[in-house]
């Protein structure tokens, strides 16, 4: 009988399922000052492109500076009169020596050299927290990012948490999707998906599945993160992946007694290969390999054995 085969890795079709899904960014940041202070200065433009550090804006600094310099200044003479101390010390100790002095006096002055000690040591707090108050009227972007929003205007006063721009984040991007409860299993075992926009496929893994069901839909969140790829932050589509192994074309699936099944090329010879789990008018999973010769014209005269020539 004359037949002719294909490769059963080119006649295998895979079912896939879909669910609604977008790109998110991972972070939208909204950069606000920490400290009181009018805007001096606002350097960015919305669209602008920053990097990590870069000034964005400005506070009119003038009242800090005033207060580094008071604390300087405290420090300055707290440190002097440290010093002095420390010398009475020095002498009191001498004079002691030389029983010159009570017991009772060369503690007072080593007590008050340890006082004048720790006064130094909260004058030298109080200058670190004025030059960190200082150093907050510079506003530096806390990441790579995109500018989105100027909510703030040169002029306006600022207090500890005003907004004054709105940053996006468009190199971390992974795809929420929201994915039937039955789909959900065959997602995480899924080989192979894709974030679709338009024409465009995607590949992704999954992340996480969020342990939460939306209680209407009957749904759950997906995050999945992009391989090798960047789209844009809000982009909608689809999320698509392929359902289980591939399956033999139901057209392909013959019935010989009482089993359904194919037949493939044995060397000269057709063999009959049933499938368990074939149903009339429906594709089946078949277990052999990819490269397994499947007959397509000439299989309908053909029985278990039949000596055949392949075209």
């Amino acid at each position: 009988m004359p037949v002719t085969t294909d490769e059963l890795g080119l006649l295998l079709i895979h079912p896939t399922r879909d669910a609604p899904a977008t790109a998110v960014s991972l972070n939208r940041t909204q950069v606000s000052t920490e400290i009181n202070g009018v805007i001096a200065e606002i350097g960015v433009e919305v669209g602008a492109r920053v990097t990590q550090g870069q000034t964005l804006a400005r506070l009119d600094c003038e009242p800090h500076a005033i207060e580094v310099a008071r604390a300087r200044a405290a420090l300055e003479a707290g440190r002097s009169t440290h010093d002095f101390s420390l010398l009475q010390l020095a002498n009191a100790r001498r004079l002691s020596e030389k029983r010159s002095i009570s017991q009772e006096e060369l503690d007072k002055r080593t007590a008050d050299a340890r006082t004048l000690k720790a006064d130094v040591d909260r004058l030298q707090a109080a200058l670190d927290g004025a030059l960190n108050t200082e150093r907050k009227c510079i506003i530096a972007a806390p990441l790579n990012a995109v500018v989105v929003e100027r909510i703030a205007s040169v002029g306006d006063y600022a207090v500890p948490g005003t907004p004054i721009l709105r940053l996006l984040d468009d190199e971390n991007i992974e795809i929420s999707a929201k994915v039937q409860e039955q789909d959900l299993e065959s997602l995480q075992q899924a080989h192979e998906s894709f974030f679709i926009i338009r024409d465009t496929q995607y590949p992704v893994t999954l992340r996480t599945v969020l342990p939460l069901m939306e209680t209407r839909l009957r749904t759950h969140e997906v995050r999945l993160s992009l391989m090798d790829a960047r789209v844009v932050a809000g982009s909608t589509g689809r999320l698509r992946w392929v359902v289980g192994r591939g399956q033999i074309p139901a057209d392909l699936i013959l019935k010989r007694g009482a089993n359904l099944g194919v037949f493939v090329l044995d060397g000269e010879q057709a063999r009959f290969v049933p499938l368990p789990e074939a149903r009339p008018g429906h594709p089946a999973p078949i277990g052999l390999p990819a490269e397994t010769r499947i007959i397509r014209d000439g299989r309908y005269q053909l029985e278990d054995g039949d000596p055949v020539r392949p075209q």
